[in-house]
């Protein structure tokens, strides 16, 4: 189980990387043909935009996997371990349920667009290509708020006490030394 988290995250974190550069690339161009050779592109605002909000779903799971969620934990802090641990169980089960309604709801929104064959307006790609990304995402984000139930329910410190600070995190993924490149 663990080997196929690492497998899917990574998969997660070149997938995202790789789409949110390919929009900054995409941006870049744009900028340079519209302010350098004064032709700008049409369908360039189009594709970056998509490209950003696939990388935006996909990197919703990430965040959530690794605690990087904005949280506010002023009250949560000074509650007992006991009541820490349900209400990560109760929270978790929430953000699970949302994540499961938004997964099914893409998926019928992606059905009916591919079904009315709605094609974006400069480019002509068909909606439902773009709009599969909600699923994706949401589904990614349920799986791991399921994990993260599991944990809870469980009694796993790290996932009831909270998220660590960024130098701990960087540590503990990718070595003492820092990033890996």
């Amino acid at each position: 189980m663990r080997t196929m988290l690492k497998w899917l995250g990574r998969i997660e974190e070149f997938s995202s990387g790789l789409l949110f550069v390919s929009g900054i690339l995409v941006s870049l161009y744009a900028v340079i043909m519209r302010y350098i050779f004064n032709m700008p592109p049409a369908w360039a605002l189009e594709i970056f935009e998509f490209l950003m909000v696939w990388a935006i779903f996909i990197g919703f799971g990430i965040a959530l996997k690794e605690n990087h969620h904005i949280v506010v934990d002023l009250l949560y802090d000074r509650f007992p371990f006991a009541v820490k641990r349900a209400v990560s169980v109760i929270a978790n089960l929430i953000g699970a349920g949302y994540s499961i309604f938004m997964t099914v709801t893409g998926i019928q929104m992606t059905a009916l667009a591919r079904e009315q064959q709605i094609v974006t307006i400069d480019v002509g790609i068909p909606i439902w290509i773009t709009y599969i990304v909600m699923p994706i995402g949401m589904g990614l984000m349920a799986f791991y708020f399921l994990l993260k139930t599991i944990r809870a329910i469980k009694g796993d410190r790290r996932e009831i006490m909270g998220h660590i600070d960024h130098e701990q995190y960087v540590n503990e993924t990718h070595g003492k030394g820092g990033l890996s490149i």
